[in-house]
């Protein structure tokens, strides 16, 4: 049977078996947009569809009451927002003359190699949803993102803000706990901007920009957080995507892809504005780590193969497109 997996001569040059609890605790800490949003655990054995309710807000009783005369009732309305679940995995195979003579603690590599491609892949399907919200702002005189051109500016903060607000959007107030429990920790009020890191020389230069080094007991949001403005607290994270080349083809002194500029998404949103299924409990990722072991199986009678395989369930959904803004700009070139 031929392999195509590790082999000894693939790696330069310890090795110990790897506990799959240590799997979910290297890949919880590489996860910040899944502690903002509104969670669901997923029991086994239920349907691939996850289903998230809100009550419909009620209207202000501007009629004011008659002696003696009970008004009429008011109806309840709620909307359902779905989504469906799906499946993602990957696995690295490996020899047993790795395990047996190799030097280096590959198994616990591969274990954390592969932890942090699973938060990886979440975060990722998670930013592929929020930047798909229709809600948008394009900095300068943009009307599209072909026409972007310039990089961010106060104005567009306070404009992506005001929007916010005058949907009723409540601030940030609550993330979830990076513990194997799914709970909530209180956090300073605001409203939270998530960005790719090349955004963080023209964030620093907004007016009033308040580095996170400055904050008086405030609580980070994430090892990501650079700081505020306002009421606006900024994430910026070197794995969150942007669009390169996709502006205008005026190029002088921004980040560009030799022809076009190159478009960075900043999205902004409140509190539960979207939701995801949780990185915890054991029906949420499941870990295989497989030691070659002689005889154990016809397919591989010698033990000469073994793997680190992870597999997961996962969906997120914007809950409500109103709380969730995007400002789409360009990067000042350094």
């Amino acid at each position: 049977m031929s392999f195509s997996g590790v082999q000894y001569a693939d790696v330069g040059a310890r090795i110990n078996a790897f506990a799959a609890a240590t799997f979910l605790a290297h890949a919880q800490p590489l996860l910040f947009l899944e502690k903002m949003a509104q969670t669901q655990y997923v029991p086994k054995n239920k349907s691939q569809v996850i289903k998230w309710r809100r009550l419909v807000p009620f209207a202000a009783a501007m009629e004011q009451l008659v002696e003696g005369i009970t008004p009429s009732p008011i109806g309840v309305i709620y909307e359902d927002v779905q989504s469906q679940l799906a499946q993602f995995g990957s696995w690295i195979p490996f020899t047993d003359v790795l395990v047996d003579t190799h030097e280096d603690e590959n198994l616990k590599q591969f274990s954390i190699g592969a932890s942090e491609q699973a938060s990886l892949t979440r975060e990722r399907i998670m930013w592929n949803m929020l930047v798909s919200g229709t809600n948008v702002i394009y900095s300068g005189t943009a009307v599209s993102r072909p026409t972007v051109q310039a990089p961010i500016d106060l104005g567009d903060i306070q404009l992506a803000t005001r929007a916010l607000k005058v949907a009723f959007t409540k601030p940030i107030t609550k993330m979830i706990n990076a513990s194997v429990k799914i709970a909530t920790s209180p956090v300073d009020s605001g409203y939270v901007a998530v960005g790719h890191t090349n955004m963080e020389q023209d964030i620093r230069a907004l007016s009033g920009f308040v580095p996170r080094e400055q904050y008086s007991n405030v609580t980070l949001l994430s090892e990501h957080e650079l700081g505020k403005v306002q009421s606006i607290r900024f994430l910026l994270a070197p794995h969150v995507t942007y669009f390169p080349g996709a502006g205008s083809t005026t190029i002088a002194g921004v980040l560009n892809n030799g022809t076009n500029v190159d478009v960075y998404p900043l999205v902004i949103f409140g509190q539960d504005a979207f939701a995801a299924t949780a990185l915890k409990g054991m029906d949420s990722v499941k870990v295989a780590v497989k030691q070659p072991k002689i005889g154990e199986s016809y397919e591989d009678p010698l033990g000469q193969r073994g793997f680190v395989a992870w597999k997961m369930w996962f969906s997120a959904v914007i809950l409500n497109q109103a709380w969730i803004i995007r400002i789409e700009a360009a990067v000042t070139a350094l």
